[in-house]
């Protein structure tokens, strides 16, 4: 009797941990598959930070807020446009990126240029 019992005691027990250690893999296979969404926010969230590191003064401030909305408009735009192949705007929006980095740059002082490349996520 003692025997049964300290069996059923373990298999419930073997069960009841094998549950358990599924769970977290289960979790962590969500947490892996980020959505598009999930990833523009957290690059948004980092391109702001950046620029919160470069301690910017409140007028390159206005001018970039200013760069950035155009150049968001100017992307809206290549999007939209049906009579784009997908070629084209592919190379259109790499075009305007590279515009607006320059732009970027512009505004910014030596120190501060030194500062964002830097902090690039690809930089080594």
């Amino acid at each position: 009797m003692k025997i049964t019992f300290v069996l059923l005691i373990s298999l419930f027990t073997f069960t009841a941990s094998a549950q358990i250690e599924r769970q977290p893999a289960v979790a962590k296979a969500d947490s892996a598959q980020q959505t598009p969404v999930a990833d523009n926010k957290a690059d948004k969230q980092r391109r702001k930070e950046r620029f919160r590191e470069l301690d910017l003064t409140r007028e390159q401030k206005g001018k970039l807020k200013e760069i950035m909305q155009s150049g968001k408009a100017a992307k809206d735009e290549i999007e939209n446009n049906t009579q784009l192949s997908d070629d084209d705007k592919k190379k259109q929006l790499h075009e305007l990126k590279k515009a607006q980095a320059q732009k970027i740059q512009a505004i910014l002082t030596p120190e501060q240029r030194e500062k964002f490349k830097a902090s690039k996520p690809n930089n080594p």
